[in-house]
């Protein structure tokens, strides 16, 4: 069987853009390398500009069903223990990636989706004039329309040869979920800052706290290797110090990812269109990964539904889908960038929150700018 459009990665910035194409009469094959559901390196926090994504969705309800923990503040702290908190502009939500991933499939595949896990795609040949033959460990399928929505990277990227992969990224994460008493579940996201890295902690569905830390790989050498270890370097910052000690993990080991890619990246490789983290990943710092996959998703939708429908040329599609993401996440991705840089000097970070202190207004546009 041949699709209208075959979606690579059964995240949220895939299932998003392959429920919208179902819903509009194409047929849309996704495949996800694992199964569902499963844990994923990521902060978890859902910042208040991806409910309007679940709400285009139909999926808001399902995801507060879920058990999607609100988030009214957002606390920032320098090395020493220095502390900015400032309101959201509207409510966030916490949910892991081990529920809201596969909610997303599930809703996907009763749009009409065929979604298929475990199946890992090995090669992508083709081009938007001829069409697409995607190889995966299952056998070989057909579509009009490729779209890699498969994350930070993969193996498909060495595959198309993508340039960023040139690029050394010296940073490293890990993320795991933590429980302690009611109280040191607060309905805020924090960021902690240290010479080493920063680590955010937020709340998400029964009662835990997602805690999620990123750093050079220098300081997971000199932690031995440990992300334990590592954490505890960063705890050298009294506050996160203070957030950590009542809590205990209960993950039964830590995700991780290394060469943490925050280089700019093409929105199309070999015609292949790229959705979400594929496309350009944000910061950690910012907050906003994941309402970005989602407004990738959204963004992406109508100029692929467009050249499915032969309303545009598949020049138009490549020209307008790139203008209209470098509109919408360039500027963000820059600010982002700079933003995690300061996190790892220490004068910078105080010399920051002390200005978003005595300058409320600045917190306020930095909110909003690494938001769109």
């Amino acid at each position: 069987m041949s699709y209208d459009a075959i979606v690579i990665g059964g995240g949220l910035a895939g299932c998003s853009v392959a429920l919208q194409l179902a819903r509009s009469s194409h047929t849309v094959l996704l495949l996800e390398k694992t199964t569902y559901p499963r844990h994923k390196l990521c902060g978890e926090f859902l910042s208040p500009e991806a409910q309007s994504s679940f709400r285009r969705l139909g999926v808001l309800d399902a995801v507060a069903d879920a058990g999607a923990a609100p988030m009214t503040r957002a606390r920032l702290t320098g090395p020493n223990g220095s502390v900015a908190e400032h309101s959201l502009p509207d409510t966030a939500l916490g949910l892991s990636r081990y529920r809201l991933d596969e909610l997303l499939f599930r809703h996907a595949c009763a749009a009409g989706v065929e979604g298929r896990e475990d199946t890992r795609v090995t090669q992508v040949q083709g081009s938007l004039k001829d069409g697409f033959a995607v190889q995966t460990d299952a056998g070989t399928v057909e579509g009009r329309l490729v779209l890699g929505a498969y994350g930070k990277r993969g193996l498909l990227d060495r595959k198309l040869n993508r340039p960023f992969l040139q690029e050394s990224s010296p940073y490293v994460a890990f993320k795991a979920h933590y429980e302690g008493p009611p109280s040191a579940i607060p309905g805020r996201i924090e960021v902690h800052a240290a010479p080493s890295g920063y680590c955010g902690v937020g709340p998400v569905e029964d009662n835990r706290l997602c805690v999620c830390w990123i750093g050079h790989t220098d300081a997971l050498k000199d932690a031995g290797g440990s992300p334990d270890n590592m954490l505890n370097s960063l705890r050298r910052n009294p506050a996160l110090d203070e957030r950590m000690a009542p809590l205990t993990r209960v993950s039964p080991r830590f995700e991780a990812v290394s060469q943490v890619p925050l280089m700019a990246k093409e929105q199309f490789v070999n015609d292949v269109c790229m959705v979400g983290d594929s496309a350009g990943m944000i910061a950690p710092l910012c907050g906003d990964g994941m309402a970005m996959a989602l407004a990738g998703a959204d963004l992406a939708f109508p100029y692929a539904s467009d050249f499915l429908n032969d309303r545009r040329s598949a020049e138009e599609f490549r020209r307008a889908y790139r203008q209209a993401w470098n509109d919408q996440f360039r500027f963000r991705l820059r600010l982002g960038r700079w933003v995690h840089a300061a996190a790892f000097r220490p004068a910078a970070t105080t010399s920051l929150l002390s200005a978003c202190r005595v300058f409320p207004p600045l917190a306020r546009w930095l909110i909003r700018s690494t938001r769109g």
